[in-house]
């Protein structure tokens, strides 16, 4: 059974152990990583997807030990065209460190290629980019605000049965006001509030072993109403909530078991996505172009473009899903 949390809660206990599992709607979870005994050995991950109609921008900054990963896709959806470029550094003397708390605190990360500056406010996040030569074809250039909302947010951990030490804790937030601009050498895209949409991810780990991963994720425009997906693969013993869910106007509506049906050796195929209860039933397809798909392999995830279909369903509303643009994510954790 899913377990609602309710009240704030520490998420190791005094010997750096998960003890429990469960979700929550809003930032109830404290993750006190200094008492961890493998603390040099958690993954950190952030990551940002911008879009409006005419583009899509994805962000990922990710630190294990010394060792920093900045991951970055630009799509064109007019052109179709998808361009990608990442920077790994071992930080070996100057290390650098995630914010620990959402509202305050700030990424920082520069050298030859690329500076990019995350800052986390009380009103929201600040996010600022200079990519040279990105993609190896012209700079890029992203300065964005996420205006913070007051709706809800995702956010659960998992734990591990047979290692207590392990553990996995996932935040999603897409209720933001987002402006700001991207350029990309001699276009430039204006993302106000009225045609923007952005969410912010955070993934903290240590997981038992390596395994595959995959997640669908996206904001669309639903007849004047905001609609956002977020389903994903099951990372740990997750019986007392998965992070599969969808928001409605920013408020969480959360989804039980799903029934996946895709094959994670051909990132170009369909996926399938239902629950037993009927309320969700989507097909996710990689769009097509002449040059094959609208997806790029970027260090070490495949971020796939596509068309949603289906339906999801309530007691209260239907929303049926018609060639809605969403992404998919494959790595290994």
């Amino acid at each position: 059974m899913q377990q609602l949390v309710e009240n704030k809660k520490k998420i190791f206990d005094d010997k750096g152990e998960l003890t429990f599992g469960g979700w929550s709607k809003s930032a109830l979870f404290e993750y006190n990583k200094n008492i961890h005994p493998a603390e040099n050995k958690i993954t950190e991950s952030d990551s940002y997807f911008i879009s409006n109609s005419e583009m899509a921008f994805y962000l990922s900054f990710e630190i294990t030990g010394i060792d920093l990963s900045i991951k970055t896709v630009l799509v064109d959806y007019k052109t179709e065209e998808i361009f990608k470029d990442s920077v790994s550094k071992r930080m070996l003397l100057d290390a650098v460190t995630m914010p620990e708390n959402d509202s305050v605190g700030e990424f920082s990360f520069k050298d030859k290629r690329i500076a990019l500056t995350v800052t986390n406010t009380v009103d929201g996040k600040y996010l600022k980019c200079d990519f040279i030569d990105f993609a190896d074809i012209k700079n890029l250039f992203v300065k964005i605000f996420l205006k913070n909302g007051s709706g809800d947010s995702m956010n659960m951990v998992s734990p591990f049965d047979k290692n207590k030490s392990c553990f996995y804790y996932k935040r999603f937030v897409e209720d933001y006001a987002v402006s700001g601009v991207v350029k990309f050498g001699g276009d430039e895209y204006d993302i106000t509030e009225e045609n923007g949409f952005g969410y912010f991810s955070k993934a903290r780990y240590l997981l038992s072993r390596r395994r595959k991963f995959q997640s669908l994720s996206g904001i669309t425009d639903i007849g004047g109403h905001k609609l956002t997906i977020n389903l994903a693969s099951k990372v740990g013993t997750n019986r007392s909530g998965s992070e599969n869910c969808y928001f409605l106007d920013s408020e969480l509506i959360k989804i039980g078991r799903t029934k996946v049906v895709g094959d994670d050796k051909s990132v170009t195929g369909k996926w399938e996505f239902s629950t037993a209860d009927n309320g969700l039933d989507i097909t996710f397809s990689p769009i097509k172009t002449e040059n094959g798909f609208l997806g790029c392999k970027c260090d070490k995830i495949t971020f796939v473009v596509g068309k949603l279909n289906g339906v999801i369903e309530t007691d209260k509303f239907r929303i049926n899903l018609k060639d809605k643009v969403f992404h998919m994510i494959f790595t290994t954790l």
